[in-house]
């Protein structure tokens, strides 16, 4: 059972990209728990979020053969759509784990 500081600072984690500090967030509720279920939240939220900068990058400069319009929409509704199930998860308790970048996080 999670208390409400871990369900909080997961949370908090998972929402830096709605309050427009997508990388800051995560490292902060890492750096402030000493809980390892909300380091590893924090570690999936940063590992997702940096991911998708990293995608939208690579979308915005495929735009010119346009490619990365239909990407862009992809990556955005992704990066609005998957932190809302994973702060749902989180506050029900449930660990848990992005679809692509979690495994990869997860073995780190």
């Amino acid at each position: 059972m999670l208390t409400t500081e871990q369900k909080l600072l997961c949370a908090l984690a998972h929402l830096g990209i709605f309050i427009a500090i997508p990388i800051l967030a995560p490292i902060i509720a890492f750096l402030v728990s000493n809980d390892d279920f909300v380091k590893m939240q924090a570690k999936e939220a940063l590992g997702f979020q940096i991911m998708m900068i990293a995608a939208s990058i690579i979308s915005g400069l495929l735009v010119i053969v346009l490619i990365g319009i239909p990407l862009l929409l992809v990556v955005g509704i992704a990066t609005v759509v998957f932190p809302i199930l994973a702060i749902i998860k989180v506050v029900d308790g449930v660990d848990y784990s992005y679809p692509i970048s979690g495994s990869i996080v997860r073995k780190i």
